[in-house]
């Protein structure tokens, strides 16, 4: 099945706001099996949109498009998609009631162009928006000697977007195409090693793939690995892609991080000290709290990470730290004391230090130096890593850095 994705809004041409939903859509397709051949980004005008439409029509098997379904007269991705299928616009008396009750809770009026969100297609299946006001809808054409042609249309919202294709529309099109069993992804995650080297240990079995099917894809210091199964029953593929995990894992156990699409560097060092028992501080110079932003992201981290400090000078450090005027020399020695201190003044197991020395060039807009990142466990001698930070855009050496303090704990816990 031929997939594409259609974004709709000016401010997606302008540049004024990026298109995630087109990404998130097209990973989430790929997670049951369909591939998407095209996207699009149209604007709010309707000649240019039904273009879009119609030449999305002629070439794909399943549209999805998503925004232009809102209460303003240039939000006409119904309207349009409902010309081209030949169907009629009907207000949908689910999502018609959350509209007025919204309005009521809040003592507004309803504004007159406020049911222009309830529309659906007469004929097709609405999608009730249980996060936002404005519905989505599915509506299948038939194909004479072909498979029918499924549209797909979506909140522009990301939020809504994404609770609606996660809950609704993915289970709506697996009904509509998945009849030949069904079909499971699972996803391995590797830290500290780069894409071509994952790709070429797994050139032969992704020459030879059949199924399961193999997919790698990049993120900074890390990959993952999707495996993708079709059986008859989800318990048959899941074994199917955990057979294939065991093969691949004989040659990246030091790497592997955990299973699942949003499993990070930073889930599994949250994981491994929930499993420890163990507890974590953090002081951080030049990474300016990137290092505990991302560790404070991970759900029910509070019981793994207890804070920390952020310390941007001399001052600041030696004052917060209770350093002598000797002791502060940006390097592997302050590095190992400020993960002491944290143990220490934080009363945590464990303790993370990131600091850097960097020169800004000419002018200042790059700069390089050296990262230092120390580590500390009650009872144990510390340890530090050097890391060298080359030419590069200050934000940019921060999340090298809050990346490398990260991989340092993993490989520290063991």
């Amino acid at each position: 099945m031929k997939a594409e994705i259609i974004s709709v809004g000016t401010e997606l041409l302008m540049g004024y706001v990026v298109d995630t939903n087109s990404t998130t859509i097209a990973q989430e397709l790929l997670d049951i099996g369909i591939g998407t051949y095209y996207r699009q980004i149209i604007g709010d005008n309707p000649e240019r949109m039904r273009e879009a439409v119609e030449i999305a029509a002629e070439r794909s098997d399943l549209v999805v498009l998503t925004g232009g379904l809102g209460p303003t007269k240039d939000d006409i991705t119904k309207h349009v998609v409902a010309e081209i299928v030949g169907d009629e616009l009907v207000e949908d008396p689910e999502q018609l009631e959350k509209i007025v009750d919204y309005f009521k809770n809040r003592g507004d009026d309803l504004p007159d162009n406020i049911y222009r969100q309830a529309l659906t297609f007469k004929n097709g299946l609405t999608f009730l928006n249980e996060v936002g006001l404005a519905c989505g809808s599915a509506y299948e054409v038939e194909r004479p000697g072909d498979v029918p042609q499924h549209f797909v249309l979506l909140p522009g919202p990301p939020f809504e977007m994404t609770h609606m294709l996660k809950n609704y529309v993915k289970p709506y099109i697996q009904s509509k195409v998945q009849t030949d069993g069904v079909i499971e992804s699972l996803y391995m995650n590797l830290y500290g090693i780069g894409e071509s080297k994952v790709a070429d240990q797994l050139d032969e079995l992704i020459e030879n793939q059949t199924n399961p099917t193999i997919a790698v894809y990049a993120k900074p210091r890390q990959v993952t690995i999707r495996l993708t199964a079709n059986a008859a029953d989800t318990e048959s593929a899941r074994k199917l892609n955990l057979d294939l995990a065991e093969t691949i894992l004989e040659d990246f156990s030091p790497y592997f991080i955990g299973y699942g699409e949003e499993q990070t560097i930073e889930h599994f060092v949250v994981d491994r000290l929930k499993k420890e028992e163990a507890t974590l501080s953090v002081a951080e110079g030049f990474t300016s709290g990137k290092v505990m932003e991302s560790l404070a992201a991970v759900s029910g981290v509070s019981s793994a990470f207890a804070g920390g400090v952020i310390a941007l000078n001399e001052q600041a450090t030696s004052r917060l730290f209770e350093l002598e005027d000797t002791e502060y020399k940006i390097g592997e020695a302050l590095a190992v004391r400020l993960a002491e201190q944290c143990v220490e003044q934080c009363g945590t197991e464990l303790g993370l230090s990131v600091i850097g020395d960097l020169t800004a060039n000419e002018d200042k807009h790059l700069a390089s130096g050296t990262a230092y990142i120390g580590f500390a466990r009650k009872g144990e001698a510390s340890q530090v890593k050097t890391y060298p930070l080359n030419e590069r855009p200050l934000a940019v050496l921060r999340l090298i850095a809050k990346n490398e303090a990260l991989a340092f704990v993993k490989d520290m816990l063991g």
